[in-house]
């Protein structure tokens, strides 16, 4: 059976090997990404916030040569906290700008999120923390 959101249903998952803006349509669905293997940034846009609407983004290869940014349409809307599988984790300030999957980032490492219609939570995410690895980021 598929997973419900808002306004049907879904399929599920989601694979991305460029930079995409997700759709409402993509609620509640795991949205795995390659990170790129030339220069310049995977740029993966979430959809406008709506109260029920979540999401979890997945690396499924370890970095290549460029990171993946997470944004939201509306700018800076994130709360909460990336946990750390080792190291320390890293807390979303008041100006954060996007979530980035960088150099250290490995297979494996995600982040889940759920919007109460006018932010995105963090709700939980895993990570070996290294330099560079998953964190919140100002432009």
């Amino acid at each position: 059976m598929a997973r419900p959101y808002l306004g049907g249903s879904s399929a599920g998952v989601k694979s991305l090997t460029a930079s995409a803006t997700l759709g409402s349509s993509d609620s509640g669905k795991v949205i795995c990404f390659t990170p790129p293997s030339s220069a310049g940034a995977l740029n993966i846009t979430l959809p406008a916030c709506k109260k029920g609407y979540e999401l979890k983004i997945i690396q499924i290869a370890d970095y290549d040569t460029a990171a993946c940014k997470i944004t939201s349409a509306e700018g800076n809307n994130f709360v909460g906290h990336l946990q750390a599988q080792t190291g320390a984790g890293d807390n979303a300030g008041p100006n954060v700008d996007y979530i980035e999957f960088g150099s250290g980032s490995v297979a494996g490492d995600y982040v889940s999120m759920v919007s109460d219609g006018s932010k995105w939570y963090i709700v939980d995410s895993c990570m070996k923390v290294t330099t560079n690895g998953l964190a919140f980021r100002s432009s």
